[in-house]
């Protein structure tokens, strides 16, 4: 069942005039947002698009979504996620220009995903930034492993764009805490209204709120050099190996493993028999790991049962450009770190689907050959990749940092109006 307060009117009846000239590529544009960052974004996103004489509609999935949004102007989809596909196919027909998503994960992004190319209106996927921490990403269609960006040096030519002047992202991770777990502690209370929403992850909401907390709290108090670079390096010769967030999209869906601890395994095996026994290995956890599982208790103990006690540390935070800068080398499945590290000079090997993962840019040796002889990135294609890549898919800001917010929002219509344009000139 859809319920309905989607009140605003359609284009050309003289409602939502907004502030902006008739010549905004916005204008009379209709958006359907499925998903958004947690905390009141799409809100204050939704307000931006209808100043510049849109309407803007969003589907509610559950008690967090109705606290972000609020109830007007929205579409209450209390059905169970199996139904969800052939509603979206039906609402993706009912006259929207644009719909945005945030994110691949759970069962509501990817039926969005799955229809896109079919759908009449643009799919617009906003995610964190490829290269973090003062960008967003914004894709048609799909982001990292589904990108529409081009897989090999040819689309990438020169001469360069010219990389455009940023303002720092500002403090995300505090806000971010904030907003996520006051989106999955609503839901317990709320479920009622909700009572057949899909859960889109492997753990209960609130644990994982609970250990974002916890774990937010214990970095706070944890003395800064445990993961200093300078001491891990004094150390010998390290490869860095940097985690996926549990239960994520990229590590589920593009990937040959469905945990970090197959990933590891992985990793471990191929260097317990390949690499040099002076190199050691540091695994690096995701920021953003909710903490539920003890992934240090289990790094070392795949270390262990492997023969590489003493050669692997587990290290939770860390400056990530001065780690890449005295590594030997950083292994992923598909984490955008990558891109940070080969922006440095630091030899990659993706073992997962990425869209950044081509000859010239990531070594594509086998990984067991990687470890004698990591090879670093063509710098001049790097410096063209990651211009292409910025002109066509970041946007600077953040989604999270209240001081932020009106600049990150300003520069995201701008964008999707840049983009709009594009499309009907084309």
């Amino acid at each position: 069942m859809l319920a309905r307060t989607d009140t605003e009117a359609r284009p050309g009846d003289g409602a939502d005039a907004g502030a902006s000239g008739d010549g905004d590529p916005l204008r009379g544009r209709r958006f359907l947002i499925v998903s958004a960052p947690f905390g009141p974004f799409s809100r204050h996103l939704a307000a931006e698009l209808r100043r510049r004489g849109a309407s803007v509609t969003r589907v509610l999935f559950n008690a967090g979504d109705l606290m972000d949004w609020g109830g007007d102007h929205a579409i209450r989809f209390q059905q169970g996620p199996e139904a969800w596909p052939e509603a979206f196919r039906a609402l993706a027909n009912d006259g929207f220009t644009d719909i945005l998503t945030f994110g691949e994960g759970g069962p509501y992004n990817r039926a969005v995903l799955d229809q896109a190319a079919s759908a009449r209106a643009n799919v617009w996927v906003l995610e964190n930034g490829y290269f973090r921490p003062h960008w967003i990403t914004v894709e048609r269609n799909g982001v990292n492993a589904r990108s529409n960006l081009p897989r090999s040096a040819d689309g990438y030519p020169a001469p360069p764009p010219e990389e455009p002047p940023f303002q720092p992202a500002g403090r995300i991770l505090p806000a971010h805490v904030v907003n996520l777990s006051l989106y999955h502690l609503i839901q317990l209370p709320g479920r009622p209204l909700f009572p057949r929403y899909g859960k889109p992850y492997t753990q209960p909401a609130w644990k994982q709120c609970a250990g974002h907390i916890w774990r937010f709290i214990r970095l706070r108090f944890t003395p800064r050099s445990h993961a200093d670079a300078a001491r891990i390096a004094a150390r010998g010769p390290f490869f860095l190996v940097c985690l996926q967030r549990e239960g994520d999209a990229q590590l589920l869906a593009y990937s040959a493993f469905k945990s970090n601890a197959e990933f590891m395994a992985r990793v471990f095996d191929s260097f317990a028999a390949h690499a040099d026994p002076a190199d050691r290995l540091v695994v690096k956890n995701h920021p953003l790991d909710p903490g539920l599982i003890d992934l240090k208790r289990q790094t070392l103990r795949l270390a262990a049962e492997r023969g590489l006690a003493g050669r692997v540390d587990f290290i939770d935070g860390g400056l990530l450009a001065q780690l890449c800068r005295a590594s030997r080398g950083m292994v992923v499945n598909n984490s955008t770190a990558a891109l940070s590290a080969l922006g440095f000079g630091t030899p990659v090997k993706v073992l997962g689907d990425a869209f950044f993962d081509f000859e010239g840019l990531t070594d594509q040796k086998p990984l067991d050959a990687f470890w004698a002889a990591p090879t670093p990135a063509d710098h001049d294609l790097f410096v063209r990749f990651r211009a292409h890549v910025m002109a066509r898919t970041q946007v600077n800001g953040n989604y999270h940092d209240r001081s932020m917010r009106d600049l990150t929002i300003r520069n995201l219509t701008d964008f999707l109006a840049r983009r709009i344009a594009e499309t009907h000139d084309a």
